[in-house]
């Protein structure tokens, strides 16, 4: 009689091999965490050069006006904008598109020739 050869049990390629199924940190941050930190990244802040502008004109910028700010800011990413040029009333914001930062503000009666330079883009809102 002939042998019959061993029976040998071939491991499925997918096997683990006791690691978790992506080889991932344990506590990782979720989605919605991530995304909250990211969305909260993207918000526009004051350099100190515009902060000192806006206090010298006696100029408040409103919670709202803040978020038409933002959403200018995203438009203008979104069609490859670097440094912009955002009309907020009788308000000029140059707006360092990447960065979220505003890098100086004017308003119209301190707008002496008119003439910003250094800019790619215009958002008038």
């Amino acid at each position: 009689m002939s042998e019959m050869a061993p029976v040998v049990n071939i491991s499925p390629i997918h096997k683990n091999h006791g690691r978790t199924s992506v080889d991932a940190p344990r506590n990782t941050k979720g989605f919605a965490e991530v995304l909250e930190n990211q969305q909260r990244g993207m918000e526009v802040r004051l350099s100190a050069h515009a902060q000192e502008r806006l206090n010298q004109q006696n100029i408040t910028i409103s919670p709202q006006d803040i978020s038409r700010i933002n959403e200018a800011a995203r438009k203008a990413e979104m069609k490859g904008s670097r440094e912009s040029l955002i009309l907020l009333r009788d308000l000029a914001l140059v707006v360092n598109i990447r960065n979220r930062t505003v890098i100086t503000a004017v308003n119209s009666a301190r707008q002496k020739d008119k003439i910003f330079t250094n800019i790619d883009s215009t958002v008038i809102l």
